[in-house]
């Protein structure tokens, strides 16, 4: 049950995250259609298959591009499961968030979280219409010791990135303490959000979940530190 207060926020979270959301197509709006369809199809045929389960040739048929066309994409089957950083956002997103921080600001930005937050809203909007299909692939992902191996290698090399270009806008070191807590918060919020989205088929949104998981960890952090 959302309080009161967990609606108050959630509604200007919301708000805030649709706003400016919307980007025309770039020139390469076609060929990141087919990047995104080439990762989206082989991370389904993992979950219904295994990783070992389907060929290149099978993903190939089912995008319905040739194989010569893949290699133009990916290297190989496992870079086309995990594909590319950047493709779970909207196009801009990550250009919005950088520069979103507001002029004249020394320091950690008062508007941080808020746009961190934004920034995920316009992940999960992308994702929501296959986040049921694709939490299989994540599922059978601990299962399968290629991709764990994987996951292992680049999950880190992602996460490190990403607290980088955060604290780039910031003006800190990627070692603040404060901004790797912040990112790691933001992800745990977005994996609940997620488990709880897909079990629950007539719930919350995903947006709503995660946002419900942020406003209360929010609150959380607002108690003091120590005794009076």
């Amino acid at each position: 049950m959302h309080s009161s207060k967990d609606s108050a926020k959630l509604h200007s979270m919301k708000q805030s995250a649709t706003e400016g959301s919307a980007s025309p197509p770039t020139l390469g709006a076609r060929m990141l259609k087919t990047r995104l369809s080439i990762t989206r199809n082989a991370r389904e045929l993992t979950a219904e298959n295994g990783f070992a389960g389907f060929t290149i040739e099978e993903l190939c048929s089912k995008v319905g591009i040739s194989r010569r066309t893949f290699f133009n994409y990916f290297a190989s089957k496992l870079d086309a499961v995990f594909g590319h950083a950047e493709d779970g956002l909207p196009t801009g997103a990550l250009e919005r968030f950088m520069s979103a921080r507001p002029a004249g600001i020394r320091g950690i930005s008062p508007t941080l979280l808020s746009d961190l937050v934004t920034l995920v809203l316009e992940q999960l909007h992308l994702d929501e219409t296959e986040i049921r299909g694709a939490h299989g692939f994540f599922t059978i992902l601990h299962r399968e010791p290629e991709l764990l191996q994987r996951m292992m290698q680049v999950g880190p090399e992602r996460q490190a990135a990403f607290i980088a270009q955060v604290a780039a806008r910031e003006g800190v070191p990627p070692s603040h303490p404060g901004i790797a807590m912040l990112v790691h918060c933001l992800q745990f919020a977005t994996h609940q959000a997620i488990e709880r989205y897909v079990k629950a088929s007539d719930g919350p949104s995903l947006a709503e979940e995660f946002l419900l998981a942020v406003t209360q960890t929010q609150d959380l952090f607002q108690q003091r530190i120590q005794p009076e």
